[in-house]
């Protein structure tokens, strides 16, 4: 499970959980109920921040198996069965070097259509490609690649679909990395 930062209302939420009498757990879809766990074996190792939508983990000591809730603590289900419920997203990310050259070709791309007058389609219609086009989209690259020099993760594709992107900063708040 991913580490990250704990918001102190999360971590009050959760702690008072454990004070509260019975909780629900879930383990091989059967539902239990468990008196209320001794919080001094267990391991908080994820939570969520106060803005969160109440996804949180712990890892008991004893077994050092996980814990999720997706409802901020009403509820557990063990961490391998929230993993095979929820897609998996896989990412390939941009290097510096790779982005530019990109970015290189693609700037002879995009000049290369605003000269020839390329017409080009997208859900709206036909339209001709301009220069005001060309320069706009090569000014979001150039973007693009600062923010990568500047640590910002972007992708290349999510799930195989280039069509899609996704961008990632380890400073954001409420964030870690595997």
């Amino acid at each position: 499970m991913v580490r990250a930062k704990m918001g102190a209302l999360a971590l009050t939420a959760l702690m008072g959980l454990g004070a509260a009498g019975s909780m629900k757990v879930f383990a091989e879809n059967d539902v239990q109920n468990v008196s209320a766990i001794n919080f001094a074996k267990q391991e908080m190792v994820a939570a969520t921040t106060d803005n969160s939508d109440g996804v949180m983990s712990y890892r008991d000591k004893e077994s050092g198996k996980s814990f999720v809730s997706e409802d901020n603590g009403v509820t557990w289900v063990p961490e391998e069965d929230y993993e095979n419920s929820h897609l998996v997203i896989n990412y390939e990310w941009w290097t510096y070097d790779e982005y530019k050259a990109w970015r290189e070709q693609e700037k002879k791309n995009l000049q290369e259509m605003a000269d020839e007058h390329t017409m080009a389609e997208n859900s709206e219609g036909s339209f001709e490609w301009t220069q005001e086009m060309t320069d706009r989209c090569l000014a979001e690259y150039e973007q693009t690649l600062e923010d990568i020099k500047n640590g910002l993760l972007v992708s290349k594709s999510v799930n195989g679909d280039d069509e899609c992107m996704a961008t990632f900063n380890l400073d954001w708040d409420g964030s870690t990395a595997d």
